[in-house]
């Protein structure tokens, strides 16, 4: 297995391998993102399909990257949204989209608490966040990308991307203290 840079650099150098290896290891995880942002997954996946052909066709004019899913990431949201525009050509896109977002920490407490109220509660939570505030959070902790790495995916300034990550932290602990109160007392039991 080759790391991110190297992968991309073999396949920039026009290796089918490593254009095989990128398609295998990236396109699920493109899919993901884009179905939360997105819920028609036939264009996701026309979305997919067209980001990896053009890639195919265009590597010898692309730049190497030092993060293979960062730039798959950024070229799903680009797809996608410029997708959307055609297909509703006289309906404006707001700003606040729709952005679907389950994180794995769900399972792990209902796992280890075995209480399934707690993780619908986070759930709930969670969805109650505006689209943005969910889309970072799921960048920051499910991607693990640094703030730097968000803004420019999401096309803002790294100040908006801490604000907006600083909202969604206050939001959730305005509706976890409660819950923390919850978990001891059944901690406690």
């Amino acid at each position: 297995m080759y790391k991110e840079k190297e992968l991309w650099d073999r396949f920039l150098g026009g290796d089918e391998v490593a254009y095989a290896q990128i398609l295998k290891q990236y396109s699920d995880r493109m899919f993901g993102y884009g179905c939360r942002m997105c819920s028609d997954e036939d264009l996701v996946k026309d979305c997919i399909q067209e980001i990896f052909l053009t890639l195919w066709n265009n590597k010898a004019n692309l730049s190497s990257t030092d993060s293979i899913t960062w730039y798959l990431l950024k070229c799903t949201k680009t797809s996608i949204i410029r997708e959307q525009k055609k297909w509703l050509k006289n309906e404006e896109l707001a700003d606040e989209y729709f952005f679907d977002v389950e994180f794995d920490i769900e399972t792990k407490i209902i796992a280890d608490l075995d209480n399934l109220k707690v993780a619908d509660k986070i759930k709930s939570i969670i969805n109650q966040l505006p689209p943005r505030q969910k889309e970072i959070l799921y960048l920051r902790f499910y991607e693990n990308f640094t703030l730097t790495e968000i803004a420019k995916l999401m096309d803002i300034s790294s100040q908006s991307v801490y604000n907006l990550l600083q909202k969604a932290y206050k939001n959730f602990r305005a509706e976890w203290l409660p819950l923390v109160a919850v978990l001891f007392k059944f901690l406690s039991v």
